[in-house]
């Protein structure tokens, strides 16, 4: 069976954030236009998926993995997947453009819980086989479903500034569900926990020149398997991730500020601004200067 691509301009208003809420309640489809519950697809887009009853069977990128009421998990952009058995099952699809929200997420990098649940589970998932997924006790569900419920209120009406709502309640279930997944006691969750703060240090002390060695003892792993997992889960080496952090924040003041690559490079961990625009050349193929101009 070939997968179809759901795209996400069939599901996103171009004018509002992009976020939409969906329920599935039962075994029939489908139940929304454009429901893929049931059939194999991937999409240029993320899905946060909770299921507050039943239980089911959900294909993720070609293996089984059984799920049940309580557990919750993204689905990244790309990743085939669709619901291959459903008993009773009722779940939320809270289907959103995390590249397009990433001005609104960015402070969240530096929380471990979030590093661990939204970036390093969804690429551990089967070598984990799914064991590193969260799962919330019936009584948080009451506080999920009354949030989420709210956000399909809220789009429903769609009122004025309902948009602006949907995305302070996703914000609130992220960091609600990060908070979550770093109270799991799990040994596969606990690996991608400290994996998470190694990823939060970076992104807060970015200043700071890190020894594999720090980093591999903050991580509680050796230096070799440290190397590995990190280039396994964000497909970069730490050296190269802190780089890239840092070319971020010089990126960020090239657009708003107008202080001189000079004093820039030393404010984002760069030497001198030499190495400052070789390095730059490398991710945003454009000098400092060219970067500035296009996006003054």
């Amino acid at each position: 069976m070939k997968a179809v691509k759901a795209y996400s301009k069939d599901f996103f208003n171009p004018d509002t954030h992009p976020i939409r809420v969906i329920k599935i309640h039962g075994n029939t489809s489908p139940q929304h236009d454009g429901d893929l519950t049931g059939i194999k697809h991937f999409h240029d887009f993320a899905e946060l998926v909770i299921i507050t009853e039943g239980y089911g069977i959900h294909w993720i990128d070609g293996t089984e993995y059984p799920v049940a009421a309580g557990d919750v998990f993204l689905l990244q952009g790309k990743t085939e997947h669709y619901f291959k058995e459903r008993h009773n099952l009722v779940l939320y699809n809270i289907m959103h453009d995390s590249f397009r929200l990433r001005q609104y997420l960015k402070n969240l990098q530096t929380d471990a819980g979030y590093n661990a649940m939204f970036l390093l589970e969804p690429s551990y998932r089967k070598r984990h086989k799914f064991r590193s997924r969260l799962h919330v006790e019936r009584k948080s569900l009451a506080h999920i479903e009354s949030v989420t419920q709210h956000m399909l209120a809220e789009q429903d009406t769609g009122n004025s500034g309902y948009d602006t709502l949907l995305l302070c309640m996703l914000l609130e279930l992220i960091v609600f569900f990060s908070r979550e997944y770093s109270k799991v006691k799990i040994p596969q969750v606990q690996a991608l926990y400290r994996m998470g703060k190694v990823i939060g240090k970076l992104e807060t002390a970015y200043l700071k020149n890190w020894s594999i060695a720090e980093l591999s003892k903050l991580a509680g792993m050796s230096k070799s398997s440290l190397m590995t997992a990190f280039k396994d889960a964000t497909g970069h080496t730490p050296v190269d991730y802190l780089i890239r952090i840092r070319l971020q924040k010089a990126a960020e003041l090239l657009m708003n500020t107008d202080l001189p690559i000079s004093e820039i490079a030393p404010v984002c961990g760069f030497c001198d601004s030499n190495y400052l625009t070789r390095q730059f050349k490398k991710v945003y193929s454009a000098s400092p200067r060219e970067y500035r101009k296009n996006n003054s």
